[in-house]
C-alpha cells in the first residue's frame, strides 16, 4: 500500500488560511521517507481587544490622525489582533501613538499600555520625511501601519510569554494535558491502530494524555472518511481517505485542525491498516503538538525587561492573549 499524497494543514479562524506569524510546519510523507510541507500556518491566539486612540501628538491634522488610527487598526486586524479605534478608558489595553520630528525626519512611536496604565513597551516605526508626513500621504501612513503592526504583535506575544514563564501552572512549565476522544469512521481495524499510535506518539515532556476530560487543557478527536475515488488508469481504482483531527481548548474553542488527505488502492484498508495506520497516528501527533504549541504560545520567547520601555515592571498579568 502506498499513499500518493499527504497533506497537513492547521485551520483556525477561517477554513483555508491560518494566521501567518510563525511559518509552515513540515511533516513526513507516509511511506516515502522524505519531508513534506504543511498546507497551513500556525500562531498563538490573538488579544481579546486592543484600543487604538486617535493620536493627539502625531504631527498630523485631526483628520489625518483619525485616518492613521484606522490604518493601524486594520493592520492589527490583519495580524488577527482584534483592535478598535476609541478613546483611552480605564481598564483597557491601549496602543498609544505619537510622532517625533528631528533633522527633517518624522519617526512614529508606539507605546503599549496595560489596563493599570503602565507603559510596558515602546517601539519606533518606519521613519518618513517631514514633508511627506505633514502632507498626510495616505499611502505612506498605511505603509507605516502595515510595517509596525507585526512588531506590536510580537511585543504582545512576548509580554504574554513573560507572564506564562513566571506562572508554574502555565504550559511553559508543565506538560499540556490532552484528553483523546478516539478515532471514528475508519473501516477494519483503522480506528484502533490509528488511536493506539497517536497515544504512543503524542506523549513527551511537553504533552501528556489525560484520562479525565475535566482536567484536560485540550480535547482531541479524529474522524475518518473513506469514499470511492476515480476509477484510475489501467483499471486501478482508488479510494479517497480524508482524516480530520480537531483540537479544542478546555473552554470548547477550536485551537486548530490537522487534516490528512490520501488516495489509496481501492479497498486496501477494508480490514487491516498496518503501516498506514501507524503513519497516520505518528504524523497527526506531530501536527497536533504544533497546534498546541502555537495556540498556547508556550514556545514564544518572553519579552525581556531590556526589550520594554517606560515602566518595565509587569504589575498586572496581561490578558490580551485570551482563549
Amino acid at each position: 500500500m502506498r499513499i500518493q499524497r499527504f497533506l497537513l494543514s492547521n485551520l483556525g479562524l477561517s477554513l483555508l488560511v491560518m494566521i501567518p506569524l510563525v511559518g509552515c510546519v513540515q511533516v513526513p510523507h507516509p511511506f516515502e521517507k522524505k519531508e513534506g510541507t504543511a498546507g497551513g500556518k500556525l500562531t498563538a491566539p490573538p488579544p481579546s481587544r486592543l484600543i487604538v486612540p486617535v493620536p493627539t501628538e502625531s504631527l498630523l491634522t485631526d483628520k489625518d490622525s483619525a485616518l492613521f488610527a484606522k490604518d493601524m487598526v486594520q493592520a492589527m486586524l490583519d495580524q488577527t489582533v482584534p483592535a478598535v479605534v476609541g478613546p483611552a478608558q480605564k481598564g483597557d489595553w491601549l496602543l498609544m501613538m505619537k510622532a517625533q520630528s528631528q533633522d527633517g525626519t518624522v519617526t512614529p512611536v508606539f507605546r503599549i499600555v496595560d489596563p493599570s496604565g503602565k507603559i510596558l513597551a515602546t517601539r519606533t516605526g518606519m521613519p518618513a520625511s517631514v514633508q511627506d508626513w505633514s502632507k498626510g500621504d495616505q499611502n505612506l501612513l498605511m505603509q507605516v501601519a502595515q510595517q509596525s503592526a507585526p512588531v506590536v504583535t510580537e511585543v504582545l506575544q512576548g509580554l504574554q510569554a513573560r507572564v506564562m514563564a513566571a506562572d508554574p501552572h502555565s504550559l511553559k512549565n508543565r506538560a499540556a494535558q490532552i484528553y483523546f476522544e478516539g478515532v471514528t469512521g475508519a473501516p477494519g481495524d483503522g480506528n484502533m491502530v490509528i488511536a493506539r499510535q497517536f497515544v504512543i506518539s503524542i506523549n513527551d515532556k511537553s504533552n501528556a494524555i489525560q484520562s479525565k476530560k475535566d482536567k484536560a487543557d485540550y480535547i482531541v478527536d479524529c474522524k475518518v472518511s473513506v469514499v470511492d475515488g476515480a476509477a484510475g488508469t489501467r483499471g486501478n481504482p482508488v479510494q479517497h481517505v480524508d482524516i480530520v483531527w480537531r483540537i479544542v481548548d478546555k473552554h470548547g474553542k477550536e485551537a486548530g485542525k490537522v487534516t490528512q488527505i490520501n488516495d489509496v488502492p481501492a479497498h486496501s484498508l477494508d480490514v487491516y491498516w498496518g503501516d498506514t495506520g501507524t503513519a497516520v497516528g505518528q504524523e497527526a501527533a506531530g501536527g497536533i503538538k504544533h497546534v498546541i504549541s502555537n495556540y498556547s504560545g508556550r514556545d514564544i520567547k518572553p519579552l525581556s525587561d531590556k526589550s520594554g520601555g517606560g515602566n518595565r515592571t509587569l504589575l498586572a498579568p496581561p490578558d490580551l492573549i485570551q482563549k
